[in-house]
């Protein structure tokens, strides 16, 4: 008799936990998470919730996020970030940078200004993102892409190259055969993880 009771104790324990997973789970795993992820203790507490979410969907992007933001931003030089000289300039469209989460925004306007000469300019301005691993400047047709689908909306996604610092103003030329009129938004993209850090929509004048 004893032992039945002892078999059905135990069952019923194994019931519990089951049932209660979803509330018990959560508290082990991120301890595990806390010590698995050396150097996250050192970053800014809104941070740190969403690189374990990260890391358990993705690891290495997660370790890359946490080097990241122990790293010194580059700035970009004082004479680089000085308005361009442009010839005939008029504003074409304006936007500015959104903050996706934590670890993935950006602050500042941008503005695209095109030429007499029919060729274009990007500036960035006042602008700063959080560090990230290789982090690009796109141009979509998106919007306000947030994933790597939307970003290549329409297969239109054109990589600008490196960005040229993580704080301060900076530019970025275009020729003139840049059909500007198929870019909704200026992106800013992490290129080995290919994730977004923020977008801004371009809204035309």
């Amino acid at each position: 008799m004893r032992t039945r009771w002892f078999f059905l104790m135990i069952g019923a324990f194994i019931v519990l936990l089951l049932f209660a997973f979803p509330v018990w789970w959560p508290l082990v795993n991120k301890a595990a998470v806390n010590q698995e992820l050396p150097g996250l203790a050192d970053l800014p507490p809104e941070e740190q919730p969403v690189i374990e979410q990260i890391a358990a969907e993705d690891r290495a992007l997660a370790d890359a996020l946490i080097a990241a933001g122990l790293a010194d931003p580059t700035i970009v030089p004082e004479v680089d970030q000085a308005m361009p000289e442009m010839q005939g300039p008029e504003v074409y469209a304006t936007g500015e940078f959104t903050e996706i989460d934590a670890v993935r925004w950006a602050r500042g306007t941008v503005t695209v200004y095109q030429l007499a000469d029919g060729s274009w300019v990007i500036r960035l301005e006042d602008f700063e993102v959080r560090n990230g691993p290789q982090l690009h400047l796109f141009l979509s047709a998106h919007p306000a892409p947030r994933t790597t689908e939307e970003l290549r909306q329409d297969n239109l996604a054109f990589d600008w190259g490196p960005l040229q610092g993580t704080v301060g103003s900076q530019n970025y030329r275009l020729p003139a055969e840049f059909d500007m009129g198929m870019v909704h938004s200026v992106v800013i993209f992490s290129l080995p993880y290919q994730e977004i850090f923020s977008s801004a929509e371009l809204i035309r004048q």
